[in-house]
Parts: C-alpha cells; sequence; structure tokens
C-alpha cells in the first residue's frame, strides 16, 4: 500500500493527526497493535487542551475535535460516560493523622460559555476519533504489529507482522513509550535525563464515595467531586478522577492513581500493586475512608519509572509526536496539552515540506525544540511539587508557579483562538510559534523563563538542604509577585492564599490587565473582541 503519509498509534494524538491530514486531502494509514474500545491514561482536561482542539477544528475543519472540546459536546456526540471538571483540588495530608480541615487548595475552573473541563473515557474519546479519521478517509490497521521500518532516501516503509508493507513520503510515530522508532533508532536516552523520579500504580474503581461524604467542608469554592482530586503528601499524590460526577453520565467508574517518588518509595520485589495500594491506605485514614468500599474494575497496574527521554524526536522522513518523545508525570493534567500543542506545529510544517517535496530533518528541527522544551519545563514543574509535598506551606506557594503557568498556557492559545475565528487568518496561528523561548509556558517572554527557572532553582536548595522550607516560601513570594509576566489579578505575591481563583471574573480581569498594563510582548494576544467568547462558544456548540 502506497500512502503520505503511515502514522503508528491510534491514540488521542494519533487519531487527531490522522483526522486532520486525512480531512485536508493527505492519504494517511493508521496502525495499531490494539483495537479499540481500549483503555488509556490522560483523561483530565485543561484549558490549554481544550482551547487547541478548538483552535484546531477551526483551522482544519474538523468539527469531531471541537465535540471533544466541551462536556456538553462530548455527551452530544462521543461519550455519555465521560465527568465534568469545575476544579483542580488538592488536599494534603500527612502520614498516620486525620486530615487538617484548613491543609487544602483548590483552583476553580472559569466555566464561562464553554461549559466546565472533562474528565474524558478515553476508551470511547480515542474510538471517536480514529472512526472521524476512517471517515475522512484514512486507511485503518488495527490488531497488527509493526516488524520493521525502513527509512529510505525516497520513502519509508513499514512492514506489518501480516505481511502487508506501507510506504509512504512520512512516519508519524505516536505510539508512546513504546515507540517503535525510538526502539529502531536507539533513541532513549540511558539514564533518562529528567529530575522527576516517579513510579505509578492505577486502575478504574468502582464503588468510591465523594471525599466531601467522608471529610467536613474545607470551605472551598466547589465540592471535590466536581473537578479532579489531588490527595498529596510527603513523597508523592494521588488523583481521583470520577466520569459519574455529571447528571446523566452512564458510568459508575473512577480513575485512581497513586504517584510515588521513586527514591522515597522504590518498588519492593514481591510486593503487589494491591498489597501496596492496602499498605497507602492504612497510613492515611481520610483517604482509607473514601475507599473502604471500592473495588477494582480491572486488575492494579504497577509502573516503574515514568520518566523517559529521547536524545532527538525529529529525523529525515519521521517525527515523535509528544508521547513518544517522552514523559514526566500525571501531576496537572498536562499530558493531552502538549500532545495538542505538538500537533499544532506540526501540521502546518509537514504540509509546507510536502509542497515542496522535502522531508528532511532540518525542515522539522523546530519540533524537536518544542518537544524538548516542554518536556524539560514541565519536568521542572513536577520536580518542583515532589520537592514540595514535604511541607503545606511550601506547597501553596509553589502552587502559585503552576497557577501562573497554566494562565500563560490559555492566555496565548485562548487569544489566538478568539483573533483566529475573527479574522480567518493562518498568520495569527504562526506568532504562536515565534518566540524566543519555544515550549516554555510563555514563548513570547524570555523573563517569564527566567522568573520560572529562578523558583525551581529555590527548590532546589531547598531539596539539598540549603535553604528550610518556611525560608522559601518569601523568596517565592518575591520572585513570582514581581514577575513582568505576572498578571496583577492573579494576586501572586500572596503565595499562601488557599483559593487559585480561575472564575470569568479573573479571567475579565486579565483581559484587562492584558489590553492595558501586560509586556508588550503579550498585547498582541488580547487583540480581540470580548463578545468573540460567546459567539466562538455558540459556533463550538453548533458543529
Amino acid at each position: 500500500m502506497d500512502v503520505d503519509v503511515t502514522v503508528l498509534g491510534s491514540g488521542i494524538g494519533g487519531s487527531t493527526v490522522a483526522a486532520i491530514l486525512a480531512r485536508l486531502g493527505v492519504s494517511v494509514a493508521i496502525v495499531d497493535a490494539a483495537r479499540h474500545p481500549r483503555f488509556a491514561l490522560g483523561e483530565s482536561t485543561i484549558g490549554e487542551t481544550s482551547f487547541l482542539l478548538r483552535l484546531l477544528a477551526a483551522r482544519y475543519d474538523v468539527p469531531e475535535l471541537a465535540h471533544v472540546s466541551t462536556s456538553g459536546g462530548i455527551l452530544e456526540h462521543a461519550s455519555r460516560r465521560c465527568g465534568i471538571k469545575t476544579n483542580f483540588g488538592f488536599v494534603y495530608h500527612r502520614e498516620d493523622q486525620e486530615h487538617d480541615p484548613f491543609e487544602v487548595t483548590q483552583c476553580s475552573v472559569s466555566e464561562g460559555p464553554f461549559g466546565p473541563e472533562s474528565h474524558l473515557m478515553r476508551a470511547d474519546i480515542d474510538k471517536y476519533l480514529f472512526e472521524a479519521a476512517v471517515r475522512y478517509g484514512a486507511t485503518a490497521r488495527e490488531g497488527v504489529r509493526i516488524q520493521s521500518v525502513d527509512i529510505r532516501p525516497d520513502a519509508a516503509v513499514v512492514a506489518l507482522d501480516n505481511g502487508e508493507s506501507i510506504r509512504s513520503d512520512y512516519v508519524i510515530d505516536a505510539t508512546g513509550r513504546t515507540s517503535v522508532l525510538a526502539d529502531a533508532f536507539g533513541l532513549r536516552e540511558q539514564p533518562c535525563r529528567f529530575e522527576t523520579n516517579s513510579r505509578t500504580i492505577f486502575t478504574h474503581l468502582r464503588g468510591v464515595v465523594p471525599y466531601d461524604t467522608v471529610e467536613e467542608s474545607s470551605g472551598q469554592p466547589n465540592l471535590w467531586h466536581e473537578g479532579t482530586l489531588h490527595h498529596l503528601f510527603d513523597g508523592g499524590w494521588m488523583w481521583v478522577i470520577p466520569f459519574d460526577n455529571r447528571p446523566g453520565s452512564e458510568s459508575d467508574l473512577v480513575s485512581v492513581g497513586l504517584n510515588l517518588d521513586a527514591d522515597r518509595y522504590p518498588r519492593r520485589e514481591g510486593v503487589t500493586a494491591e498489597q501496596e495500594w492496602s499498605e497507602f491506605l492504612d497510613r492515611f485514614p481520610a483517604i482509607k475512608r473514601q475507599f473502604a468500599n471500592a473495588t477494582p474494575a480491572f486488575r492494579w497496574i504497577s509502573t516503574g519509572r515514568t520518566q523517559f527521554s529521547s536524545s532527538r524526536t525529529v529525523g529525515d522522513r519521521w517525527v515523535l509526536m509528544s508521547h513518544a518523545a517522552g514523559a514526566i508525570d500525571a501531576l496537572f493534567s498536562r499530558g493531552m496539552a502538549n500532545t495538542m500543542a505538538v500537533i499544532e506545529a506540526f501540521v502546518p510544517r509537514f504540509l509546507d515540506a510536502r509542497a515542496a517535496g522535502d522531508y528532511s530533518a532540518a525542515r522539522f528541527a523546530y519540533l524537536d525544540t518544542l518537544n524538548q522544551s516542554i518536556l524539560d519545563n514541565n519536568d521542572k514543574l513536577i520536580a518542583g511539587s515532589y520537592i514540595a509535598f514535604r511541607d503545606f506551606d511550601l506547597w501553596r506557594a509553589w502552587s502559585k508557579m503552576w497557577y501562573l503557568a497554566w494562565n500563560l498556557g490559555v492566555i496565548r492559545v485562548a487569544g489566538t483562538y478568539y483573533q483566529f475565528l475573527e479574522n480567518a487568518d493562518p498568520a495569527l496561528l504562526d506568532r504562536l510559534h515565534q518566540g524566543p523561548v519555544p515550549g516554555s509556558f510563555c514563548p513570547d517572554l524570555p523573563s517569564a523563563q527566567e522568573q520560572f527557572d529562578a523558583c525551581f532553582e529555590v527548590m532546589r536548595r531547598v531539596r539539598g538542604g540549603a535553604l528550610s522550607p518556611a525560608d522559601a516560601v518569601p523568596e517565592l513570594a518575591f520572585i513570582l509577585g514581581d514577575g513582568e509576566a505576572s498578571p496583577s489579578p492573579l494576586n501572586l505575591h500572596d503565595v499562601l492564599r488557599r483559593w487559585h481563583d480561575g472564575s470569568t471574573e479573573t479571567q475579565r480581569l486579565i483581559y484587562q490587565w492584558g489590553r492595558t498594563a501586560a509586556p508588550a510582548a503579550l498585547r498582541p494576544y488580547f487583540d480581540y473582541d470580548r463578545t468573540t467568547i460567546a459567539k466562538a462558544a455558540e459556533l463550538v456548540r453548533s458543529v
């Protein structure tokens, strides 16, 4: 079979890029050893993910991407087994002690006209996007394994275990950790370069009760059960992602994953994941009450080190998508956002390469820079968090760094999306990739990267014992409150504030700041009429 592009892997990344290319008239083959529907992690969306999906849908006329960008669209078009996310909730626990209701933080997620963010039953969402790619003309090969990938000067040839060969101009590897190309070309770095060192045990559970029912309220803005709940403790964290927390949900499942600092809690030979889970619950009484009657929907899975990295992510006629390039940790739900950011940058570069008949690595060098920088910055964000877990006040302060990064990401993508709807000018989208610090949380502003790096250096000093958590807190407050890219409505100098306000009113104030007081490099992202927001939401509902 001869096609223009072979996509290895039909998860959310592979199916998204295949659907876009097929919609554009590019001939695509998708190959996967598994079949849909199948389990996948990465179930919680953030604003950056959702706005990138809307932007891709608008630019390339792929309405299915808009459908999965809102909880309403998912319910109508894709799945009735997904939940909602109105907040990021963080509950801090101390071993063998009852939980102190004061030791919590929560970030409300602005629902606005698009509605809340989502908890994705990935089996349904991945299948929905895979089927969209096939409807647009992609040829699918499910349940077949790849025997070899031969990159030649004039083509790439993928040999399958059913005896078939696929010849194409280009190969996109979206297979994730088990990357075919990374294995074939020896791309995995040994040891992995990242500072985060964690491992995970996870499953889907039935019978998990809302944390709100087993612990008194902390006065937080939203119920814990209405969002993604993170139980934090010295040495790790746990995600609790309910799919049953919205009216009409047809799921009774909750995704649960326990993430452990592998230096503090190395895997023990002969100890099963079930035993480790039971031992963990015995150390934290409030968490144990939430899971007192929970039973797994399938066996617990225990991983080795979660992190992996690659020496390079592009070559002549091939590219690794985000999760094939590397991984850090699921904290803050950035995985899908990173995947969509790489796809958004890749597609126009591929189209230019196709027009020129030149698929050399040099044409895609920016993708390698983007992939690697995204991973390195996420590594710092997560490594800093594991350090912060040792002290509640330190966590409160460090979490403001995440809160800033989260807002900056949404500002750039949402502002670009609204302007694109107003002007339909692709040059607006190119601007996302013209900043001097690609892959950072604010690529347009080097001072924002310097601010982030300075905050992380504070955390490194804590880890090394040169600075106490108590002394680190005012240092973080000074750096964050004095940052050029710190929007004044976020009040980042108040690092001990427990509630991170992501409300619609805060977003309105950030818009005003952006048009009047933001650094010059950021002001173009606010050059849209706020009435466009409601129009955009109506457009998404109508597609």
